[in-house]
């Protein structure tokens, strides 16, 4: 028997009791009110439990449905006619939708559907590329409160300086506190105003090399509104190996072989004392000969500095191993001090000289990095062309600092001459950002074995993960194993180097993933971690992809729609109450 009929009969039969109840009752006055009331009042709380349904008819497009997604306002939907779905991984409490399990396969089931009115934040890429055909009309819901962009280096370097940078979306009507925390003290932290729209950028510089994992703290008052977790695998810094060539030994030479020799840089430094009279250091390394350079001895080192007085006065055999190293994939850093070249490899960069800039802050051309200013007066500048890639700027945007490709390896080249200066003044992260900075862009790039890339940027729990793995030449992947799991990779048949595969995480945290001999650790998120980023991404996304649709807008096909709807159960509450308070009333009161 359904419920629907024991609660009738369970009615009918209270009904009966109370009714008998008041026939035998002793005073007889307001008997038909008594029972009446006692008919309103077991009806009323039957129809509470089991309501009412009634069918309607209503002209509806059968082609179009109401698609409601993550952040759907639910006042805007309440008055909107017809049926609504939503997708399984969507939770609306208190609001009939019917729930579509995988998208892809409800629109094929329903060939007659060519419209979706979306509300909410949208879809991902994946869900859009579903929807390529069909007409779209967005409503979206404002923008999320929180980080709705961020940006850091999965993977960093102990000489590296880790910066992490975004933006914060705040819509609340009180300022809010961003902090960057780790290794259990606070790095750094900013101010968001209210109604306001901020980008921020913190920066550190790990001492510990392993995973570790930093916070993104949003506080109000007292109170934290959200933490968002910031993986990093911290690694010890290759062994970068260095050829330092000087014309005389200066502070800037001093400072930089220093600080090489600290940061475990295999190092050889030879330094003119006279006329082919040299002094050699070898740090960190073996001995070699350079007293007169050569191809085999430039093999075993990833890149050169040189000032431009010493890259002129080196015999021209010297400069031409040094142009074929170049070409095969050796970096060359090289000081200028003159606004004349003079030599061939430094002349290709245009200089001119401009008025006294002093005190004044230079910043990374990419990674909008701000130097402390130099207490130097700078005069001389670099002129960019278009195959040139500028790495340091001043505060007007002029050229410090230059690289251009030459052959497999890059060029180099530098104004400045006392970033020494940084260390002097305590701004050791300076100077480290600075020299890691151009060490990295100039040296020789090491072809790696095999890469991983993991799809999407945030892989969380119980949510398909997409692990692509491009091989060295077309080698077959033996093993791919995550969290001790073994996954069925598929080749690419267009580019038989590149294997994929799937896996659906069932924990948060640090993941370990085998593919062949290496192990690399993968963090795995929860799915409450970064939702307003998530957010904005999906309104992002849903608006270029509706802005690049070419489909045309089709004639609406009215049809008469039966649609069922329930009575209110409020009506039936209120009615409850005032029989039940008539009984009260007469019982305690009037039959007195």
């Amino acid at each position: 028997m359904e419920f629907k009929y024991i609660v009738i009969l369970v009615g009918l039969i209270l009904l009966t009791f109370l009714l008998y109840k008041e026939i035998r009752r002793a005073n007889k006055a307001r008997l038909i009110w008594r029972i009446f009331a006692n008919i309103i009042t077991v009806s009323c709380f039957v129809l509470l439990i089991v309501p009412i349904k009634f069918e309607t008819h209503a002209p509806q497009n059968t082609d179009e449905i109401i698609l409601l997604t993550e952040g759907t306002n639910l006042d805007s939907i309440a008055n909107l006619k017809g049926k609504k779905y939503a997708l399984s991984s969507l939770d609306l409490k208190n609001t009939k939708t019917i729930h579509i399990p995988d998208l892809s396969y409800f629109l094929k089931s329903n060939p007659n559907i060519r419209k979706l009115n979306v509300y909410g934040y949208g879809l991902n890429t994946a869900e859009l590329e579903q929807l390529k055909g069909y007409q779209i009309t967005f409503r979206p819901s404002a923008r999320p409160t929180g980080i709705i962009a961020a940006n850091w280096p999965a993977k960093s370097k102990t000489t590296e300086l880790l910066q992490v940078q975004g933006t914060y979306q705040n819509s609340g009507n009180e300022s809010v506190k961003l902090l960057l925390k780790g290794l259990g003290k606070t790095v750094d932290s900013i101010v968001i105003e209210a109604k306001s729209s901020k980008a921020f950028s913190f920066k550190t510089t790990p001492k510990q090399t392993g995973k570790a994992v930093y916070e993104l703290i949003t506080l109000q008052k007292k109170d934290t509104l959200a933490k968002e977790p910031v993986p990093v695998q911290v690694d010890d810094q290759a062994p970068m190996k260095v050829l330092i060539l000087a014309s005389f030994p200066d502070f800037e030479y001093k400072f930089l072989k220093n600080w090489l020799y600290e940061n475990q840089y295999p190092l050889a430094f030879r330094s003119q004392i006279s006329k082919n009279k040299y002094a050699f250091d070898f740090l960190n390394t073996d001995s070699t000969n350079l007293n007169q350079i050569n191809t085999l001895s430039l093999k075993k080192f990833d890149i050169l500095i040189i000032d431009e007085e010493e890259f002129a006065a080196i015999s021209p055999s010297e400069r031409s191993s040094i142009d074929f190293a170049v070409n095969n994939g050796m970096g060359l850093l090289i000081r200028v001090s003159n606004v004349k070249a003079s030599t061939t490899l430094s002349g290709k960069f245009s200089r001119f000289e401009s008025p006294v800039l002093k005190g004044k802050p230079l910043s990374l051309k990419e990674d909008y990095f701000k130097f402390s200013p130099l207490p130097i007066e700078q005069t001389l500048f670099l002129k960019s062309n278009q195959s040139d890639q500028p790495l340091i700027v001043d505060a007007y945007g002029k050229t410090v600092v230059n690289s251009s490709i030459n052959g497999y390896g890059k060029v180099l080249v530098s104004t400045l001459s006392s970033t020494f200066n940084w260390l002097l003044s305590g701004q050791k992260i300076d100077y480290a950002t600075y020299w890691s900075k151009l060490l990295a862009n100039a040296a020789r790039k090491r072809n790696d074995i095999q890469a991983v890339n993991i799809i999407p940027q945030f892989p969380a729990i119980g949510q398909k993960m997409r692990i692509i793995a491009d091989l060295a030449e077309s080698n077959r992947i033996s093993i791919l194993k995550i969290d001790s799991i073994s996954l069925s990779p598929r080749q690419n048949m267009e580019l038989p180097f590149q294997w994929d595969a799937f896996y659906w995480p069932q924990k948060s945290g640090w993941d370990n993933l085998a593919l062949n001999q290496t192990i690399a650790p993968v963090y795995i998120y929860k799915k409450t971690n970064w939702e307003a980023l998530k957010n904005q991404q999906k309104l992002d996304e849903t608006h270029q992809f509706i802005k690049n649709l070419n489909t045309t807008e089709a004639k609406n096909k009215l049809t008469d729609t039966v649609i069922e709807e329930e009575v209110s159960i409020w009506w039936f509450f209120t009615a409850f109450l005032i029989a039940a308070a008539f009984l009260w009333y007469e019982a305690r009161v009037l039959a007195v």
